[in-house]
């Protein structure tokens, strides 16, 4: 090839690659960086799990803001719905600027209005709206809670019965079932299952049993029995019974949150079965920790047989109480402050009541197997007569009707409204009445107490200077002990 020929070869080929250069400027000249179209845009957070403390209600639950370079928009209202189509919205808000937010008590209440039963991680989508412009939609994963309910029995169902019976008193007649809305994530659970005689609106409460973190609770015929003698059903008879769970979560700030299911009503038929008479021991009572110091009888409800009441005078300090004198087991107590706790022997003693001012006080309390329930109210003496003594009069005592010679109680050396007679023979078939000062109706302070239908050895008496009826004795002739309480009129009659 010629010199000339090989020098018009590498000009073509410049002008080739130079046309080829210039031909790719043109090409990129052309690729052109779009700037996106101005849009009305949520910013999705990127704090997006929520969990909502009812200990904090008026704290910020989330914030959203949000860019509108298009709508011109200053008013601006914000919808949640826990179903990505929006097909039920609900109104959280509105703004006059580019940012909303809600609090955790008003999060929670609009999540409740959705109707959902699901509390735990539930997916929540937020959009704003501007006149007819909405904008993208964002997402929060929210752990929310239950503010009334949440708590529901599924065992047992409205109606069912228990028949019970003596012969199986340690079988299992009843496994109450329940299921809770709370996230775990919320806190512990502290759960009271209530009982109560069906129609009456809890007037009158027996504590079925507690648990913390449960959902589950088995009954014996035993326990269910007492129960059902607890709320004043009679033996051998059905009866109906509303039951319902009370379930309180408090937080670290100790905040208290507080639940109580649906009623369920059931009936039962229980058995009869009689409870130990029960004692005081302790330095808030007159025998203090002395176990066999004449010490003082609790008196018991004439119509429940395991419902425990005694109104008298407590010096500051604690007390249990005793099954039997000398003996420091079976013990009652309370480790919780609310409900009865027992070491029947071989177990642990229960902690003790405690009674923080002296003064008078009703403590009432009612057995369920091994375990119960009370409550202590205080009481005022202050309008209650003070007697300088108090005595039995009638056939069924030593001195018989002979007016002028009563058989004289003790008076309680720290409460003088508490009296007791020991080792008293009362004779089978005769009567007797209660009175004060020696002295019949009609004599200047006067105050006779009289029988109102107990079939028991206790019992609360009626005080009436009118007239009424007798206490007949009907046990054998023997030797007792007697304790009556003026406050209330209430007696017990123990055998020796």
């Amino acid at each position: 090839m010629t010199m000339k020929n090989k020098l018009n070869k590498f000009l073509g080929i410049f002008i080739l690659a130079l046309a080829t250069i210039v031909l790719a400027c043109d090409d990129e000249e052309t690729v052109n960086i779009i700037e996106p179209e101005a849009a009305f845009v949520l910013e999705q957070s990127t704090a997006s799990n929520v969990l909502l403390n009812f200990g904090l209600p008026d704290n910020p639950a989330f914030t959203v803001t949000w860019s509108d370079p298009v709508t011109g928009s200053t008013n601006y209202d914000i919808e949640m719905d826990i179903n990505n189509d929006f097909s039920n919205p609900i109104m959280l808000g509105s703004s006059s600027t580019n940012s909303f937010s809600i609090n955790v008590m008003d999060l929670n209440s609009a999540i409740i209005s959705t109707g959902t039963a699901e509390f735990d991680g539930l997916t929540v989508y937020v959009r704003a709206l501007a006149g007819g412009a909405i904008s993208n939609t964002v997402t929060y994963s929210i752990t929310a809670y239950p503010t009334e309910g949440g708590v529901a029995i599924t065992d047992p169902s409205n109606g069912d019965s228990f028949v019970l019976s003596i012969g199986s008193v340690d079988d299992v007649i009843l496994d109450m079932q329940w299921a809770d809305a709370l996230p775990e994530a919320i806190g512990s659970v502290d759960y009271v299952i209530e009982s109560a005689l069906a129609g009456t609106d809890f007037a009158t409460i027996v504590v079925i049993g507690t648990g913390t973190d449960i959902s589950s609770l088995e009954l014996t015929h035993s326990a269910l029995n007492a129960v059902a003698l607890g709320l004043g059903l009679p033996a051998d008879t059905a009866g109906d019974v509303d039951i319902r769970i009370r379930a309180t979560t408090t937080n670290d700030n100790g905040t208290l949150l507080e639940r109580i299911s649906e009623t369920t009503t059931i009936s039962i038929t229980p058995y009869a079965v009689s409870f130990p008479n029960l004692y005081l021991v302790g330095n808030a009572t007159t025998p203090d920790w002395n176990n066999n110091n004449n010490n003082t009888a609790v008196f018991r409800n004439q119509d429940v047989p395991n419902n425990y009441i005694y109104t008298g005078y407590f010096n500051t300090g604690e007390f249990k109480l005793l099954e039997v004198l000398g003996q420091w087991q079976p013990q009652w107590g309370t480790n919780d402050g609310t409900t009865l706790a027992v070491n029947p022997g071989g177990g642990s003693d229960p902690g003790a009541f405690s009674v923080a001012t002296a003064g008078y006080y009703t403590y009432d309390f009612t057995v369920v197997d091994e375990g119960g329930s009370f409550t202590v109210t205080p009481y005022d003496a202050s309008g209650d007569p003070t007697y300088s003594t108090m005595g039995l009069i009638g056939d069924a005592t030593p001195n018989g009707w002979d007016g002028s010679n009563d058989t004289n109680f003790t008076q309680d050396a720290n409460n003088p409204h508490l009296w007791y007679i020991n080792n008293v023979t009362l004779t089978n078939g005769g009567q007797f009445l209660i009175r004060a000062n020696d002295v019949w109706p009609g004599e200047p302070n006067a105050a006779v107490w009289r029988y109102t239908g107990s079939s028991e050895t206790y019992g609360q008496s009626n005080l009436d200077n009118g007239g009424g009826d007798n206490f007949p004795f009907t046990l054998p002739t023997g030797s007792y002990n007697v304790w009556f309480n003026d406050l209330d009129g209430r007696y017990v009659i123990i055998p020796n």
